[in-house]
Formats: structure tokens, C-alpha cells, sequence
């Protein structure tokens, strides 16, 4: 595979047929926020790990029911998951996939003592950790597009 217009090489890490590539600008942004001081830091790369879940079960999903392959790529201000959605049923579960493992990660740790707080900037990594996760997998059940709610939705709605 060939890295994206304007990044830097994707070091590339197969996975069966899940691919994860990575932005060589990632630790780039990680030490300006750690040359900012205090953590952002660490909350920038728990925010990323949030990300990561989030497009790898996109992928997992893909491949799982029968998608031929699954391009993981994580940019320092997004991700990605290239993947073989299919339609109808599969298409939602593909698109589900994502939101339902950031809110299942947002209940582990939740369960472990993690809080919900909105004050993210202040909470601790457990807390953080715990609010990103739901926080990302219930806005991503939102019906409006580009969302995974949305794709979703108008996979049921086109089967209709």
C-alpha cells in the first residue's frame, strides 16, 4: 500500500486481513504536547487508543463477516476504516461495531471505578479514559451524517 497524499510513510503492521497503518506525525503532536507540559501528552495518546478501538472494530466486524480486508489508518486528528461494509444487516453491524466497542469500553471502565465527568481537562486517566470512550461511541450513534448512526440508518431506511 501506498501512504496518503500530504502524511508522512504509514509504518503498516498486518493483522490477518485487518491492516493497521499509523501517521509518522503522531508522536510529532504527542512531544509538542509534552513540551506544553503537564499530561495532555498521555491524554492525547488515551484519546488515540479510544480512536483505535473504535476504527479496529469497524474492521473486525468487516472481516469477521466476510469482507476480504480491513485498512485500519489512525491520523494524529482522525481515523479511518477501510472496509467492505457490504449492505443491508451487515452494513449495520459493520457500522455498529465501532460506537458498541467504545461504549463497551465506557462500561469496563466505568465498572473499574472510572467516573463520567464533562471536566475531561481535569479528570483523572481513568475518568478521561471513561468519557472519551462514551462520549465518542455516543456521538457516533448519532443519525446524521458522516456518523456511524447515520450509516446505520440509511442502511435500514434503503432496505425498507
Amino acid at each position: 500500500m501506498k501512504p496518503s497524499r500530504g502524511m508522512l510513510a504509514w509504518p503498516m503492521w498486518p493483522m490477518g486481513r485487518v491492516v493497521v497503518r499509523v501517521s509518522l506525525l503522531i508522536p510529532v503532536f504527542a512531544a509538542a504536547l509534552a513540551v506544553l507540559g503537564g499530561d495532555l501528552w498521555l491524554r492525547y495518546l488515551l484519546l488515540l487508543a479510544a480512536l483505535f478501538l473504535h476504527e479496529l472494530a469497524h474492521g473486525v466486524a468487516s472481516v469477521g463477516l466476510g469482507g476480504p480486508r480491513a485498512v485500519i489508518s489512525i491520523w494524529p486528528w482522525f481515523g479511518r476504516a477501510d472496509v467492505a461494509s457490504g449492505a443491508g444487516r451487515r452494513q449495520v453491524i459493520v457500522a455498529l461495531a465501532g460506537p458498541a466497542a467504545n461504549l463497551g469500553a465506557a462500561a469496563i471502565l466505568l465498572a473499574l471505578g472510572g467516573r463520567f465527568t464533562l471536566a475531561l481537562g481535569r479528570a483523572g486517566w481513568l475518568d478521561f479514559l471513561a468519557g472519551i470512550n462514551l462520549l465518542m461511541g455516543a456521538g457516533n450513534l448519532l443519525p446524521v451524517r458522516p456518523t456511524d448512526g447515520w450509516r446505520a440508518l440509511r442502511a435500514v431506511s434503503w432496505r425498507a
